[in-house]
């Protein structure tokens, strides 16, 4: 099967170089031609708990260039979601299918509208990794994979996907409701991404620090105001959230951006929360300041 990996960072390489150990067919398309030029002429190498390893994969910075998919898996910042569907709308075979394992919401609307009704699955990822040289990938936290069919059905290419993932030692777990889905991984991100980028701490030293811990637990309470003002109806995460920083001690991908210069996705995560609340008359005081610090953070002076 022919897989495009759309954003060659933590997630997409963990992704898709253990699709190519288990003998996919994998191609990276991303910004970053160094790290492009580095996989294309020296491999893909990840440690980890899946091994440690390097595949051979095709990568290009150029869409063009790319091997037609049977599969595309976007993998990139939600600012940079639009880019990424014009991409995959490029590099899809007539009967492909897109699969977003993307932070945030509203990026499977973006790319619905792209490639059109019925192409999209929707999926969330545990794992995470750390891009710590042109590539080369530390995986770092190995999770579940959460994907489905926005219509919730049981579909064969879903099925055919599982497969895929758990040979490839991905730990998919098929949901019935994805949507849902998508807005726990929300809440779970905007508990912890910026907090720990911008105190620099990992996702297990949070509650190591009361008034830290009561931070997070203010951001977690606005978070779940807005979603029960939008009728959607969650599990309150809190305990969830808090028991899965307890044991993880991981350099979250915001913290990786700011290391590298790079926009974070604040906007869509706490920065939607602080946005969204004020049309519906709610108050996220918590969420709207964790917002302004990251967009000092990320700031670069002229």
């Amino acid at each position: 099967m022919q897989f495009v990996v759309i954003g060659a960072g933590n997630i997409g390489c963990v992704y898709g170089g253990n699709l190519a150990r288990t003998g996919q067919r994998v191609a990276f398309v991303d910004v970053w031609k160094k790290h492009t030029d580095a996989i294309r002429n020296h491999g893909l190498s990840l440690e980890g708990p899946t091994g440690n390893f390097t595949v051979q994969a095709d990568a290009t910075t150029d869409p063009t260039e790319a091997p037609k998919a049977d599969a595309v898996i976007v993998c990139v910042n939600a600012y940079s979601t639009a880019d990424a569907a014009n991409t995959a709308r490029l590099v899809l075979k007539d009967g492909g299918y897109c699969l977003t394992l993307q932070n945030g919401v509203g990026n499977v609307e973006i790319l619905e509208e792209a490639l059109g009704p019925g192409r999209v699955l929707a999926g969330l990822s545990f794992h995470s990794g750390d891009l710590f040289a042109p590539g080369k990938i530390r995986h770092t936290t190995s999770g579940p994979t959460y994907i489905g069919e926005l219509d919730g059905s049981r579909s064969e290419r879903l099925l055919h996907l599982t497969a895929l993932f758990s040979e490839a030692g991905l730990g998919p777990v098929p949901v019935d409701d994805v949507v849902a889905t998508i807005w726990t991984k929300f809440v779970h991100n905007c508990g912890i991404n910026a907090i720990c980028a911008i105190t620099g701490l990992r996702p297990g030293h949070i509650q190591e620090v009361p008034e830290l811990a009561e931070f997070q637990a203010k951001i977690i309470e606005e978070t779940m105001a807005l979603i029960r003002a939008k009728g959607i109806v969650l599990q309150d995460p809190v305990a969830t959230v808090k028991e899965y920083c307890s044991d993880k001690f991981h350099r979250v991908s915001m913290t990786q951006h700011l290391d590298r210069g790079r926009l974070t996705e604040i906007d869509a995560l706490n920065g939607y929360v602080a946005r969204e609340s004020a049309k519906f008359g709610l108050s996220a005081p918590y969420n709207d300041a964790l917002t302004r610090l990251m967009k000092g953070r990320q700031h670069k002076p002229a």
